[in-house]
């Protein structure tokens, strides 16, 4: 059986990557600030070379799906240092000990690094981030181009999900303050393609298999606001819509600028790998599908 090594699987994507690679797998796994327990389960620091080296050169991966982030794009803006340590650098030792090892490796992006001055995005339109958050994702994208790795870059957005130590996602959120009876106030000018980790896991699992490598967009299918996000949440999930609030950015006072509106293209991934990405209901459903399943076991 091949070999997985999932960098981040304390995280929402990571920990998803871990729970459908077994069976396709023997899985590993790493964590860094939340703990993860198993036997086949490391604590390792991306930005620590020789510690990547020694721990993937033991496990010799045939395939390495890395979601080490550090993701808060205002603090990131903030703590320039610490992001470029590591997005990039971070990117690099893993990605030189997935070639030694001759894994395939998967890097996850943004939508951010694009301006969303164009009605839509295909991988072939040039980046120009407008945060630093973006920048450093598109520089470990060029960083992995120039080493010459064996390596699949899926650009992502608005990631949810089942699960997940760390950074709650904005579906996981909008679901427990709508419980609680609060307000929530959500902009209705920033747009992007909200994706379930489950659908890009999957894609990613299927561009494996067919060897494909370079550079993929896979996120959702629809383009929408954070506020019509929301409406749907509070749909699917019955909860009162009255209490979601519109304002726009300025009203957030956000550090790092956002663009107002990216609307990924998909055609290439789905064309390659013969899977439709999800739409917003599909995937809520399945979301809660699988919540209620997990508080049933």
């Amino acid at each position: 059986m091949e070999k997985l090594l999932v960098i981040g699987a304390g995280g929402l994507l990571g920990g998803r990557a871990f729970e459908l690679g077994k069976g396709r797998f023997e899985v590993f796994g790493t964590y860094n600030f939340h703990p993860v327990k198993g036997e086949k389960m490391f604590q390792m620091d991306v930005t620590k070379r020789q510690e990547v080296f020694r721990i993937i050169e033991k496990i010799k991966p045939n395939i390495i799906i890395d979601t080490h982030a550090l993701h808060p794009v205002d603090y990131c803006e903030t703590h320039p240092e610490e992001t470029w340590n590591i997005t990039v650098n971070g990117t690099k030792n893993v990605a030189e000990a997935s070639k030694r090892v001759g894994a395939k490796y998967v890097f996850f992006s943004t939508d951010y690094v694009f301006d969303g001055k164009r009605l839509s995005y295909t991988e072939k339109d040039k980046p120009n981030p407008l945060n630093y958050y973006g920048k450093t994702k598109w520089a470990a994208e060029m960083v992995l181009e120039a080493l010459g790795v064996n390596h699949i870059v899926a650009r992502a957005a608005v990631l949810y999900g089942m699960g997940g130590h760390g950074k709650v996602s904005f579906v996981s959120w909008v679901i427990e303050a709508l419980r609680k009876g609060e307000k929530i106030n959500i902009v209705t000018d920033q747009h992007n393609n909200p994706t379930f980790a489950d659908n890009l896991i999957q894609i990613v699992f299927k561009l494996y298999e067919k060897d494909s490598e370079g550079l993929f967009h896979i996120t959702g299918k629809e383009c929408l606001s954070r506020y019509d996000f929301a409406k749907h949440i509070a749909k699917v999930f019955g909860l009162n819509s009255k209490l979601i609030v519109p304002i726009t950015t300025p009203d957030l006072g956000q550090i790092s600028t956002r663009p107002e509106k990216i609307n990924i293209s998909t055609k290439k991934v789905e064309r390659i790998s013969g899977i439709k990405t999800m739409g917003i209901d599909e995937g809520l459903k399945t979301l809660k599908m699988q919540l209620e399943e997990n508080k049933s076991d």
